[in-house]
């Protein structure tokens, strides 16, 4: 039988298994109302049983396909499909962790997968991720002597979100922690072992919560996506899941290598066209060629429109993040690299399918020299944006840092002389009246005074000549004072003056 027919038929399972469901509900009913009572099976231990040997006949399937890539051209029926890659045609499609071969696991590795360590796995693997090679060709032989392969590994995805402690902070030990979960979902698909509905209803929920927490955060990281379609497909889930559901996380690896043999493990050949589609009305078209060439759809979708279609797509992608950011250097370089990576992706795809001759490359080669061109000199013209923004700010805080150097110490100015209750008083006595004041010529200093005059309160006149009169003093005119005489002066008395 050919390899596309097989396929055919495999893709039809899902079909099939639904009329039968629709048969055994009818057969339920009609045996619920007879008056014999007939023990009835629950269609989940059926649903369960029919995907174990749907796992089964895919598996194989996957073998022959891969054995048949390996033939040369010549050998291969005329109709076969073989899936495309320039090295390898077989490596897109195989999962990229499963060796070729087993070797016997080591004492750590058969005594973690013996009592039924998940967490401990996982963590083993990680520490020891420099042996990587070695441990690879151990792993499956150690997992398949485990009690119970399915549940030891669902317990280990508890690290896919919640790993140990010592990987918390390195995003390096996170990223292989994820890698080792979905490397164990892998061989758990190989390994085929039994899952009881309980197991499956576990999976089940994880599955979900794991989906729900995919769409709350928004998140599109491929790593996560292809975390939960390998668990849908390790523990034959898919009959849980809606078409269109399955579809729309597939758009969001379809640029893994992996994407194309997901694709097939959930079952999806037939809805290939309507996700070649979702993945058109994206602007996505590149990822569109792929599953063409994979899936034998070039009479349908023709790739060449597609990838023209996708350089235009890029086109508008770059125009608009020009409008966003104002048409700004640092949106031109942004859109410069947009359009660069869409036609170096075009190139590339025209030399892996074969289309020089559809879709001649010369004139896709000239943009890309233009571009890189534009590239290089909107990066000179902002290096020296860059370098003269920087010299106008060093030299104006040199000229400040000069300026204040040079700038005089300034003095402050004395307060204005304030007056006091005792000056307003003097000021407004009658003619004549004086209050008692010091004595001698210069103010604030008599020279027979026990203490200032400010001591006792009282506030030196501000002008030279005005003093009040008491005591002998001079009258409150500006003359010139008469010569001294001590005869008028006479000496203060007393211990306090004299010793």
């Amino acid at each position: 039988m050919a390899i596309a027919k097989i396929e055919k038929e495999i893709a039809a399972i899902p079909e099939k298994k639904e009329k039968l469901r629709s048969a055994f509900e009818t057969l339920r009913t009609h045996l619920s109302s007879s008056s014999f009572p007939i023990s009835v099976p629950d269609w989940k231990d059926i649903d369960a049983h029919i995907s174990s040997v749907e796992a089964t006949i895919r598996r194989d399937f996957e073998a022959l396909r891969a054995k048949e890539a390996t033939k040369p051209p010549s050998a291969l029926p005329p109709h076969s499909f073989v899936p495309y890659s320039k090295e390898n045609p077989s490596t897109e499609e195989q999962p990229s962790a499963v060796p070729e071969h087993e070797s016997a696991p080591r004492p750590e590795l058969a005594a973690l997968c013996a009592n039924m360590d998940g967490k401990g796995l996982v963590s083993f693997i990680v520490n020891h991720r420099k042996d990587s090679e070695s441990i690879r060709y151990e792993l499956t032989p150690a997992i398949r002597s485990s009690p119970d392969p399915a549940k030891l590994v669902l317990d280990a995805l508890d690290m896919f979100y919640f790993p140990s402690s010592t990987a918390k902070g390195d995003a390096v030990e996170k990223l292989t922690t994820r890698r080792t979960c979905i490397n164990l979902l892998e061989r758990l698909m190989t390994i085929e072992p039994n899952i009881g509905p309980p197991l499956r209803e576990q999976a089940l929920k994880l599955a979900r919560e794991w989906k729900k927490n995919l769409i709350d955060e928004g998140s599109d990281n491929g790593m996560d996506v292809i975390g939960l379609i390998q668990l849908i497909v390790s523990y034959r889930l898919v009959s849980e899941f809606t078409v269109d559901g399955l579809l729309e996380l597939l758009v969001l690896i379809c640029r893994r290598k992996q994407a194309v043999h997901l694709c097939r493990s959930l079952s999806l050949t037939e809805y290939v066209p309507d996700l070649i589609e979702k993945l058109n009305h994206k602007g996505r078209q590149l990822d569109s060629v792929k599953f063409v060439y994979a899936f034998d759809l070039v009479d349908k979708y023709l790739p060449v429109p597609l990838l023209k279609a996708y350089i235009d797509e890029t086109k508008k992608a770059a125009q608009d993040v020009r409008k966003k950011r104002n048409y700004s250097a640092e949106s031109e370089n942004i859109a410069i690299s947009k359009q660069l990576g869409a036609l170096k992706s075009v190139v590339k795809a025209i030399e892996e399918y074969n289309l020089e001759n559809q879709y001649p490359r010369e004139e896709l080669d000239k943009q890309i020299v233009e571009l890189e061109k534009q590239k290089e000199s909107k990066q000179k013209e902002s290096k020296k944006r860059t370098s003269a923004a920087a010299l106008k700010n060093a030299g104006a805080a040199s000229h400040s840092k000069v300026q204040n150097q040079q700038k005089p110490n300034k003095r402050s100015r004395p307060s204005t002389t304030t007056l006091t209750p005792n000056t307003v008083a003097e000021q407004t006595l009658p003619p004549g009246r004086s209050l008692p004041g010091p004595h001698g010529m210069i103010p604030g200093h008599p020279g027979s005074y026990l203490h200032p005059p400010e001591a006792a309160g009282f506030i030196a006149p501000v002008d030279f000549y005005e003093r009040p009169i008491h005591y002998g003093g001079y009258p409150r005119v500006a003359t010139i004072p008469p010569p001294y005489v001590p005869s008028q002066h006479p000496r203060p008395y007393g211990p306090y003056f004299y010793p």
